[in-house]
């Protein structure tokens, strides 16, 4: 658990909930809360230095937007997004993305195409440095590259929509950071998209934004695979829902507690799974 969060500044004279809200939402989605880690509400108010009541009200907001949920009664955790929620998150995008793209051939101006297009110079310049330490500016600037194209659409509901979206996504990149990046596979597809938005044509924006996703999406179903096959080599199960996303939960009477992450079941065996 962290000694303390630095409380976003206060310049703007946001109310108090307001800033615990964007610290906690930002400590969440850059991975300094990892995955895991359990948050209570009584510890956040005495490292945020505040009271309980916007804490509060800032975990309400933040289980709205499904990024943390109820770990226990008294304590939550970050959202730990499942196979078959990656792969229903990635259908949406596919969806509205065309929409995006398809609006930003028709509404893009000359700034916001250049700016797509200097996002993507920014990006080839950390291609050639084949660092680990550049991961991170890696996945900000493909964020920031999809967002400039649903800004490009000129449509604040579609804006707002695939923002939320972003933030699950974020959230999956975090499970799975230790998977490569394909960077210059990813780079190339982002070009293709630039410049069928750049010549106004929207039949082969929509096109390759659509086969990008897709293959996001097999990337990332196949990390899920490997990661399957890695991590569940004992084959522990739920005995209720049969999931193999278990939680250790203490130990009785010389046996070990888990609690299923699915269903909830809390069961006790003498195996353990491998990790």
């Amino acid at each position: 658990m962290h000694k303390g969060f630095l409380l976003l500044s206060s310049s703007s004279s946001p109310p108090l909930y307001e800033r615990v809200y964007l610290t906690l939402r930002a400590s969440i989605l850059t991975g300094e809360i990892r995955l895991g880690e359990r948050l209570v509400e009584s510890q956040l108010a005495q490292q945020l230095d505040v009271s309980r009541t916007p804490v509060r009200e800032a975990i309400r907001r933040l289980q709205q937007e499904q990024l943390i949920t109820a770990d226990s009664p008294d304590g939550l955790t970050i959202v730990e997004i499942s196979l078959d929620s990656a792969i229903q998150l990635y259908d949406c995008r596919i969806a509205l993305e065309q929409l995006a793209v398809e609006s930003a051939c028709h509404r893009a101006t000359p700034a916001q195409i250049q700016a797509l297009k200097q996002n993507l110079v920014a990006s080839g310049t950390l291609t050639e440095q084949p660092d680990d330490s550049q991961t991170l500016k890696r996945l900000e600037l493909n964020y920031d590259f999809h967002h400039l194209v649903a800004q490009s659409s000129q449509n604040p509901w579609l804006i707002s929509l695939l923002d939320q979206l972003s933030n699950q996504v974020k959230l999956l990149r975090l499970q799975i950071l230790q998977a490569p990046m394909d960077v210059d596979a990813i780079q190339q597809e982002h070009w293709q998209i630039v410049d069928a938005i750049a010549l106004g044509d929207a039949e082969t924006a929509k096109q390759h934004i659509r086969q990008h996703l897709e293959l996001s999406q097999t990337r990332i179903v196949n990390v899920f695979k490997r990661h399957s096959y890695r991590s569940q080599p004992s084959q522990l199960a739920c005995p209720r829902c049969g999931s193999h996303r278990l939680r250790k939960n203490g130990r009785r009477q010389h046996r070990q507690n888990y609690r299923c992450k699915d269903c909830g079941r809390q069961f006790l065996t003498n195996l353990q799974p491998e990790s």
